[in-house]
């Protein structure tokens, strides 16, 4: 019974296309540009956004492996011609049959059919994935000279598989991007159509990538279409500003140290050209330029001191910060097995084995359930507005720290807490302290402010809409 499952996870992605075609068949166009998506009025054809696709994922890893898949189960089903193997409909229906037998045992679904509806598979792109799946097992044992009915395993199919595809060779007659028109992979004697790639690829991003590449597409035209009077050249300029930007931002991370940015970006299947072309630069350069129009140092310093509160609570003073996080309930259990009260016991108990951030970080990896940003005792810049830690606790901190050009010398003094939060309770080690910045370094994040707001007001990813088949239009 395992072999079925194993084999399951091995082809079930390759076959998401031919529920594809269907859908596609459904709402096939007349005259004109099919719609994808729409935003506030703006369209967004299915051209447009398979261009991007391509650019985006045509070699990225991730890209690469969806396109493997593709070709896998194409290619089981062009070997299977080749020498004579079929799959009988006894056979597929007994599969079908213990298949549904697993589901239900392991308490995956009530049964098959709640089952395919949860994974989002059509009943027939799942019968045919069955009918690969007999055909894969049935060459791989011709392969290695099995008896009919005797087992192979899923690694022995994924060994066979390999192989044949080794031995006829992997050819990609294309260069920079693959061709609209024309085959993106050859394997003897499968040839895969770019077309095709695009329709599985579709199928196999989920809908939130899929609604923000859209987001991005839209964004980009619509910002564009709120500086009429900029010229290419400018906007150019900007663009290449950008890149520079990111680059010096990659070269300055720790996690990239010694990796230079153009293989950094062919680790993700980019190059500078489809960098510079990418809508997410575009976005960055057009705002930043609007911004520029629209703002002298006179008006973002007026901004600035309308909402002084705001700004400053977000990118002035700030305190670097360390917690330990023990989560409690009112009602102890599975999840949560310890009370508020016995949280701050054990905290109390903890704070009283720190004399110096060492200690504090020590314990904060070993026991703190805090996470994301807080996350092992990571140090965090905590501002007057951080939404990452309760206002009470917050303010706490501001009220003992804040405001202080040297921070107190002893554990004692650096601790605050226990105190109770919505999940538990806390204990914060106070690291450092970063004063607010000069006014230049404010305006920078004014600007920063405002281009996000722009943004928000041209368009917000909430705004756009995926078409159906039953609403994609010529």
């Amino acid at each position: 019974m395992k072999t079925v499952l194993l084999i399951s996870a091995t082809l079930l992605s390759a076959l998401s296309p031919l529920q594809a075609t269907a859908s596609d068949q459904d709402v096939a166009p007349t005259a004109g540009a099919r719609i994808f998506a729409s935003a506030k009025g703006t369209e967004l054809s299915y051209a447009e956004l398979d261009e991007l696709l391509l650019r985006r994922h045509s070699r990225s890893p991730r890209g690469r492996e969806i396109l493997r898949h593709l070709l896998e189960g194409r290619l089981v089903d062009a070997i299977s011609k080749e020498r004579g193997v079929i799959a009988s409909k006894a056979a597929i229906d007994e599969r079908i049959n213990l298949f549904e037998e697993q589901v239900i045992s392991s308490r995956m679904a009530k049964d098959l059919k709640a089952y395919l509806s949860d994974s989002g598979v059509d009943h027939l792109v799942f019968k045919e994935y069955m009918r690969l799946a007999i055909l894969q097992e049935s060459l791989t044992r011709l392969s290695l000279g099995v008896a009919e009915g005797g087992s192979v395993t899923g690694e022995q199919q994924t060994a066979w598989l390999n192989s044949e595809i080794e031995q006829r060779g992997i050819i990609e007659p294309w260069e920079e991007t693959p061709p609209k028109d024309g085959a993106i992979l050859l394997c003897p004697p499968v040839e895969l159509k770019t077309s095709e790639f695009l329709d599985h690829l579709r199928t196999q991003l989920s809908p939130a990538e899929l609604n923000d590449t859209c987001y991005h597409l839209l964004l980009a035209r619509r910002i564009r279409a709120r500086m009429p009077d900029t010229s290419p050249k400018k906007i150019e300029e900007a663009i290449g500003q950008e890149v520079q930007r990111r680059k010096l931002a990659a070269e300055a991370a720790p996690a990239y140290q010694g990796v230079g940015f153009e293989r950094l970006l062919a680790s993700q299947g980019l190059t500078l050209a489809s960098l510079k072309r990418d809508p997410s630069v575009l976005i960055a350069a057009l705002s930043g330029l609007y911004i520029d129009e629209v703002h002298t140092q006179e008006s973002l310093r007026d901004a600035y001191n309308t909402e002084r509160a705001y700004f400053d609570g977000y990118y002035g003073e700030a305190l670097g910060v360390r917690a330990i996080l023990l989560q409690a309930n009112l009602y102890p259990n599975e999840f949560v097995p310890r009370t508020f009260e016995t949280a701050e016991r054990e905290l109390i108990k903890i704070m009283e084995k720190v004399n110096s951030e060492e200690d504090f970080i020590a314990l904060a990896e070993q026991l703190s359930e805090a996470k994301g940003a807080l996350a092992a005792g990571a140090l965090h810049w905590m501002p007057k507005l951080d939404k990452q830690i309760g206002a009470e606790l917050l303010n706490e901190a501001f009220s003992r720290w804040g405001g202080r050009p040297k921070l107190p010398a002893t554990a004692p003094q650096r601790l605050l807490g226990p105190r109770r939060t919505p999940k538990g309770f806390a204990v914060l080690w106070i690291s450092k302290r970063r004063p607010a910045p000069a006014w230049e370094g404010m305006a920078a994040y004014v600007r920063q402010d405002l281009r996000n707001r722009f943004i928000k007001e041209v368009l917000t990813p909430s705004e756009v809409i995926l078409a159906t088949p039953e609403t994609s239009r010529d």
